[in-house]
């Protein structure tokens, strides 16, 4: 078996893989392929030539070009999209004569990395599965294939190894292009430079020149080669004499045959086919691969989509929401906010920790300790830890191993955290919140994507200052929607309310759902860079009024700034000075003369939360 069917499932025309590769035998398939290296290195062989492919890599095969894939020393990680061509040709009916080449030697070429993005994008939207996403890819594999054909449904020749055709000339193109695909069309019979002279309406001279300038070699070498790359099927699929096959393919004897095939193969062709027939793709040697998951391969595309975003300087939409809202302060109240925090705590972190382990659960103002244990655990410790911690206040209980933690997501220690907990918090109506309060493990490995709101190393992440926040919140909530909530604070001898707004979309709700890589939420937070603007107004009594605001984003949370270090695998300065980042909400404080109707503005550019708090006070001078 050489031939490999492709197999298109629910009427959807690409057939994608994302898959670790050790041995992808040589066959050949009716459809496009493209080939992306994601990562690591890999040996591509088509027709005649050996690729090294390289992270970054985008290899197009035309339709019937043997080819195969093979691992080198180093991992990799290769995305195959395979597109039918019956399906596609109702937009290009030419399609079936496409000899599409995008391997470049120069990577850098501003056209390669357009098709990279292209190509990636339908990569993420495919394995993210999101609403009509099959109908998007389709859209956008017809984007590629236009984009194809204006810039690389052409070959040329740098020594002896195929690569893209580089001219701009349309004039250039569309004549090649047609010399190309009749020397394809008519390789098996007999054919002159004199009947392309005539087909084009040109001299011979001109078109031998034209061939040699713009494709590397002469006129009788390009048709040599186009009969040699269309005797390999025949060689590996079927056992007729080399002397049939060269006669089937145009030659007019077996040794000038055998002369051009080790030309382009490096062997003769009796040597080539006793040395791969073996390495045939068959049930005796399938495809040796290990597909990603799905979390992986969103990863893994989402750092290559963010490494070729980085090189662009084309200024990115942004959207402006902007609302104004009327609130009532006599509203029935359908909402009480008084929460309560249970944190889950364990007897590393109390080792680690120390001291300092109380004063975070005081500052969060916890209601009830879970003390979870393992099997390592020392009972007179956990004991003593125990006690203390009742002897504080604190109800405690127990819980072995918790196994509730998820498996871990950089969007847990991103403002996507935060903004989750407290859009969950007035979504929910449900007081009793739980959290973790440290991650495990290594104290150099700051991020971690775990459940917990501190780093093993005790720096707070977003998630802390988020139920932070929330403990101080008391009250009943007047006014509530997507994006804000506004709650009359309760326990004050005078009008208190608190104002949150929450700035996100379902990308970064999508991204908290998932276990995800730092580079893919990286990404995905700073794509957003969505404004969100809201009035607020709320009758109250003559007076002065205290204004306190408070800002929480990712630039300046601990994830942020392992971004801006490029997300080593620990601090690189010593710890010590890892605790003197700044990762404190930001605050401002105000005071204001109303007369008779607060006026709050709420503004936030990308991902964040603003909580601004208001209480009336005495009179100032």
């Amino acid at each position: 078996m050489l031939f490999e069917k492709t197999t298109y499932t629910d009427n959807f025309p690409l057939n994608i893989m994302i898959a670790h590769i050790e041995e992808y035998p040589f066959h050949y398939h009716h459809d496009i392929e493209f080939v992306y290296i994601l990562k690591g290195e890999i040996w591509l062989k088509n027709v005649g030539q050996h690729y090294l492919l390289k992270e970054g890599d985008l290899f197009t095969n035309s339709g019937h070009e043997v080819h195969s894939l093979t691992a080198t020393d180093k991992d990799n990680i290769v995305a195959i999209i395979q597109v039918s061509n019956r399906f596609f040709t109702q937009y290009f009916p030419a399609l079936l004569r496409a000899c599409f080449m995008s391997y470049v030697d120069d990577d850098k070429a501003p056209r390669i990395d357009t098709l990279r993005k292209m190509i990636l994008q339908i990569l993420l939207d495919y394995t993210k599965r999101s609403l009509n996403y099959q109908s998007t890819c389709i859209n956008q594999m017809i984007d590629v294939i236009d984009f194809l054909n204006k810039h690389f449904n052409l070959f040329a020749f740098k020594d002896t190894v195929v690569t893209n055709f580089k001219s701009d000339n349309p004039i250039i193109v569309e004549r090649i292009s047609r010399i190309i695909n009749y020397i394809y069309t008519n390789h098996a019979n007999k054919i002159t430079l004199g009947d392309l002279a005539e087909n084009e309406h040109l001299s011979t001279y001109y078109i031998s020149h034209l061939i040699h300038d713009y494709m590397g070699i002469s006129f009788q070498e390009l048709l040599c080669f186009a009969r040699v790359e269309m005797s390999e099927i025949l060689l590996l699929e079927t056992d007729r004499k080399i002397s049939v096959i060269a006669k089937d393919v145009g030659f007019s004897t077996t040794s000038y045959y055998n002369k051009y095939f080790e030309k382009w193969f490096g062997h003769p062709a009796p040597e080539y086919r006793n040395l791969y027939l073996s390495h045939v793709l068959s049930s005796q040697r399938p495809a040796c691969m290990n597909n990603l998951t799905e979390n992986q391969s969103i990863s893994i595309i989402s750092r290559c989509m963010s490494a070729v975003s980085d090189q662009e300087k084309n200024p990115v939409s942004i959207n402006k929401m902007h609302l104004n809202i009327e609130v009532d302060p006599e509203s029935a109240f359908q909402i009480q906010a008084h929460p309560m925090i249970e944190v889950v705590v364990t007897q590393e972190d109390y080792q680690v920790m120390g001291e300092r382990l109380f004063n975070f659960l005081f500052e969060l103002k916890a209601s009830r300790v879970i003390l979870s244990h393992s099997p390592s655990d020392n009972e007179s410790t956990s004991i003593l830890l125990e006690n203390r911690l009742r002897f504080m206040g604190y109800e405690v209980s127990h819980v072995s191993d918790n196994g509730l933690q998820r498996d871990p997501s950089a969007s847990q220690d991103s403002i996507v955290a935060a903004i989750n907990i407290l859009q969950s918090y007035f979504i929910s109506r449900d007081n009793h919140l739980h959290c973790r309060l440290r991650d495990q493990g290594d104290l150099l490995k700051v991020l971690k994507g775990g459940q917990a709101i501190l780093t093993s190393c005790m720096v707070p992440k977003p998630a802390f200052y988020a139920y932070k926040l929330i403990r101080t919140i008391k009250g009943n909530v007047l006014s509530w929607g997507k994006y804000y909530s506004v709650i009359k604070n309760e326990d004050t001898d005078s009008d208190s309310f608190t104002f949150v707004t929450i700035n996100y979309n379902d990308d970064l709700q999508y991204l908290y759902q998932r276990s995800s890589g730092v580079h893919e939420a990286n990404d995905i937070i700073n794509s957003f860079k969505n404004e969100l603007e809201i009035d607020f107004s709320l009758p109250v009594d003559f007076g002065y009024y205290a204004v306190a605001k408070y800002v929480l984003s990712n630039s300046d949370s601990i994830f942020g700034y392992m971004s801006q270090l490029g997300f080593p695998d620990s601090f690189p300065l010593p710890e010590s000075w890892l605790h003197l980042l700044d990762t404190e909400l930001k605050s401002q404080v105000t005071i204001e003369k109303v007369n008779s109707k607060l006026n709050i503005n709420s503004s936030i550019k990308g991902a964040g939360v603003n909580i601004i708090v208001v209480k009336k006070i005495n009179q100032v001078d």
